[in-house]
C-alpha cells in the first residue's frame, strides 16, 4: 500500500513537472536543419562566405539582379517587419541574386531595395553553376513559364550557429515575421545559465528536429 501510494506521488509529481515545463517554456522557433554553406561576392567584389557570417542572425531571401515592382514590394515587406535599429542584436539582411551578376549590378540592386533598419547586403556570382548549387542548398523552388525561369518569394531565418530556424514560402504578415525575429533574438540573449535548460525544454515540447 505504501509503495503504491509512493508510486502515485511520483507519477503525479512527474506529470506536474511536465505540465509546468510546457506552460513556463518560452516561445521558440524550431531547429529545422543546417543551412548550406556558400561563398559569394558582395557589391564591393569581396568574397563573403557562410562561415564569415556565423555569429549573426541572417534573414536570407532571393531575387533577380534587376529589381522590378514585385521585388520592391517584397523588400518592403521584409523591411517593414524589422524592429527599430538598436533593438536587435547581430542581424543581417541577405539578398542572394538568382542569376549571374557582376559586382556593379549587385551594387545597383542593393541601392534599389527598400531601406530597412538593418542594411541589406546583396550577394551573388557570375558563375551560374555556383548559384544553382546555392539555390538547391536552400531549397529555393523555381517556377517555369513562357518568360523563362523565376524564383518564388522565399525568406529563411538562419541563427548564429548556422541552423535554419524558420522559412516562409508564402509572404508572411510583417507582424508574424517581426514576432519570430524577436523570439529568436530573445532566445539568443536569454538562453544562458539555468534558463538554457528552460529553452531546451521548450524545444523538446514544441519543436520537431528535421526538415520542413
Amino acid at each position: 500500500m505504501v509503495r503504491r501510494f509512493a508510486l502515485v506521488i511520483v507519477l503525479v509529481a512527474a506529470a506536474l513537472s511536465i505540465i509546468w515545463s510546457a506552460l513556463a517554456a518560452p516561445r521558440v522557433l524550431p531547429r529545422l536543419r543546417i543551412a548550406p554553406g556558400f561563398g559569394l561576392q558582395d557589391a564591393a567584389g569581396q568574397t563573403v562566405s557562410s562561415d564569415s557570417l556565423r555569429g549573426q542572425t541572417l534573414l536570407v531571401t532571393f531575387g533577380p539582379a534587376h529589381c522590378d515592382d514585385p521585388c520592391r514590394e517584397w523588400s518592403q515587406l521584409v523591411a517593414s517587419a524589422m524592429p527599430e535599429r538598436g533593438t536587435v542584436e547581430r542581424v543581417q539582411l541577405i539578398w542572394i541574386v538568382t542569376e549571374p551578376a557582376t559586382p556593379e549590378e549587385l551594387a545597383q540592386l542593393q541601392a534599389s531595395l527598400v531601406p530597412a533598419s538593418v542594411p541589406w547586403r546583396v550577394l551573388g556570382s557570375d558563375d551560374a553553376r555556383q548559384l544553382e548549387l546555392v539555390l538547391a542548398g536552400f531549397r529555393v523552388p523555381r517556377v517555369l513559364s513562357t518568360a523563362g525561369s523565376s524564383v518564388e518569394p522565399i525568406l529563411i531565418i538562419v541563427d548564429p550557429t548556422g541552423i535554419v530556424r524558420a522559412e516562409y514560402r508564402v509572404a508572411p504578415q510583417p507582424s508574424t515575421l517581426a514576432a519570430d525575429i524577436t523570439a529568436l533574438e530573445r532566445e539568443i540573449r536569454e538562453s544562458r545559465g539555468l534558463r538554457r535548460y528552460l529553452y531546451e525544454a521548450a524545444h523538446l515540447f514544441t519543436c520537431n528536429v528535421g526538415g520542413a
